[in-house]
């Protein structure tokens, strides 16, 4: 029982090491359903702010697989969940919603592997978008493929290790990833400023 349970975080982990490591850093057949992260210790200290800090480093241009590569989470709109951070966004589905602090202003520059740990939160067509929602909310044709929600100009997000609606694991990540409010304030950026 304990090793499934262990399967899901392992598999997290894989996904979220590989979305910062180098080619030949992951070992292991992808058909056993899991992959092996090297065990050199300079990897290990670094790995959390590796994927926190540098997943956003790659140029647009350089998305992999063109247009029809889109990668993301579809919702059909938005909405405002409570929680201890305060009223803040998420999709129609319960998952939280963040930004990026180099994102406010329309900017996509989280694609390749970052759009793999921070997806884009897609839509396809007009969004619903709640009523108590007080930001501009839009969209933008992102370079690797899709239609992504836009709230006060910030494009929104979703993190990969969020498991269940609820959850806000990428709140403050790398003091650059936050939580929005309804009125497209990031929750939090002061107090990590």
């Amino acid at each position: 029982m304990f090793r499934s349970r262990l399967l899901p975080v392992v598999a997290v982990l894989a996904l979220v090491a590989a979305a910062c490591a180098d080619d030949d850093v992951l070992t292991g057949d992808p058909e056993d359903g899991v992959a092996e992260v090297d065990d050199d210790p300079a990897d290990d200290d670094d790995l959390e702010d590796d994927v926190l800090e540098e997943d956003a480093a790659a140029d647009p241009d350089d998305a992999d697989g063109g247009p029809d590569a889109a990668v993301g989470v579809v919702t059909s709109g938005i909405e405002v969940a409570d929680a201890d951070l305060g009223e803040h966004l998420v999709t129609a589905e319960g998952m939280t919603t963040y930004a990026a602090v180099d994102q406010l202003e329309g900017q996509v520059v989280c694609v390749g592997d970052c759009a793999q740990v921070w997806q884009p939160v897609l839509v396809d067509g007009e969004p619903d978008v709640a009523a108590d929602i007080d930001a501009e909310v839009t969209t933008i044709d992102r370079p690797d493929g899709g239609t992504q929600l836009v709230v006060a100009g910030a494009p929104l997000h979703a993190f990969v290790v969020d498991a269940e609606p609820g959850d806000v694991r990428g709140q403050a990540s790398a003091d650059r990833w936050f939580v929005v409010s309804p009125t497209g304030a990031l929750l939090g950026l002061d107090a990590a400023a």
